[in-house]
Order: C-alpha cells, then structure tokens, then sequence
C-alpha cells in the first residue's frame, strides 16, 4: 500500500513535467478559457490528460507489444495528427473575437476528442515516461510481482491527476486575467495562437512525410 502511494506521487510529478511545456494543446486551452469559460478549457486539457494516462498505462505495465505496434504506425498518427492542428490552425486564424461574444462556443466535446488524438499521436510520450520511471528508480513493472497491478494503477493514475492539476490551474489562472483584454489583443492572440498551432503541424506534417 505505501508503495503503491509512492508510485501514485511519482505519477502526479510526471503528469505535471509532461503537460507544462508549451504546446498547441496549451494554446487551445488558454483560448478557450479566455474566450469562453475556464471550465471548458479545463474540459480540453482533460482529453489530453486522458492521453498521458494511456502511455502512461503503457509504460507502467510494460506493454511492450502494444508500444510496438503504435511505434510501427507512427507517421500514420503523426499525420492524422498534423492534419488535426492545420485545420485548428486556420479556424483560429480567420476568427475574430470579441469580448461582448463567444468565439469558442460550441464544438467542446470534437475540441476535446481532438486534444486526445493529439496527445496520442505523440508516441513520444511513451518514451519519456520510460527515461523518468528509470531516472525516479521505479524500473520496469512487470508481471509476476504480487502488487505489479496496484503499483501500475497507481502510477497512471497519478500521471492523470497531475496532468488534470496543470490544465486545471492553466484554465482558471488564464480566466482570472480576461479583464484585461480587449478586442484587438484578442484578434493578435488569435493569429500567434494559429501561428503556433501552425508552426507545430508543419513540423508533425513533415516528420511524418519523411516516415512514410
């Protein structure tokens, strides 16, 4: 039980390191709390929490059969993925918001899906949770060890719960700052916002060209 609790803290620290870095799943996040409500950009980053958890889930139970089919489909996902941050990209671009309005209404559950697929066609996840189970000592779970399941339950789930933490303090924290906008920040926002977006599915778009 204890150390089951110690893998669910290592998880919360993991979940918190993988969300934080500034990605279009951030951006997406941010603008929908700005330009519509806190909670549903807490909802977005919810999908992409869900993600963490899977690779986390993977990684945990050293499902290494899965990992190899997902790696050998990488550029099919990474494309998929691409095309999904294109069209965010250019939705957001040709936007026009405005405070008195909702520009983001509507769409959540599709925009939370999409932060999902996303999150899941970044295999690289997998990876990086396996560098910091190695670095935090924890090791490969496998099976045959009498709390293999609760030792990697706890950990996915703490991944999840720290993810869930950051999107829900990135959400909130943004909404408390929306008095401070007017209408013409909010159309710059929108073209930096597109333009990240952008700039993230060329990359995805041609790396997974170069896989095929």
């Amino acid at each position: 039980m204890v150390l089951s609790l110690s893998y669910g803290l290592w998880g919360v620290v993991f979940g918190l390191m993988l969300s934080a870095p500034v990605g279009p799943i951030n951006i997406l996040c941010m603008r929908r709390a700005l330009f519509g409500r806190a909670r549903d950009g807490f909802l977005i980053g919810l999908g992409a929490a869900v993600g963490d958890a899977f690779y986390a889930a993977l990684a945990a139970f050293g499902l290494n059969a899965i990992y190899t089919f997902i790696e050998s489909h990488e550029p099919i996902l990474m494309l998929f993925g691409g095309l999904i941050m294109s069209g965010l990209a250019v939705r957001i671009w040709r936007s026009q918001p405005h405070l008195d309005t909702a520009p983001v209404k509507g769409h959540l559950k599709r925009t939370t899906v999409g932060a999902l697929v996303i999150t899941l066609a970044n295999p690289g996840i997998f990876m990086g949770l396996l560098a910091l189970y190695t670095l935090a000592g924890i090791g490969e779970m496998g099976a045959g060890e009498s709390r293999a399941f609760s030792d990697g339950a706890a950990l996915t789930i703490g991944v999840f719960v720290g993810a869930a933490l950051w999107w829900a303090m990135l959400a909130y924290g943004t909404r408390a700052f929306q008095e401070k906008f007017n209408d013409g920040l909010l159309v710059k926002i929108n073209h930096i916002s597109a333009a990240l977006i952008g700039v993230f599915a060329v990359v995805t778009l041609g790396a997974a060209l170069l896989g095929l």
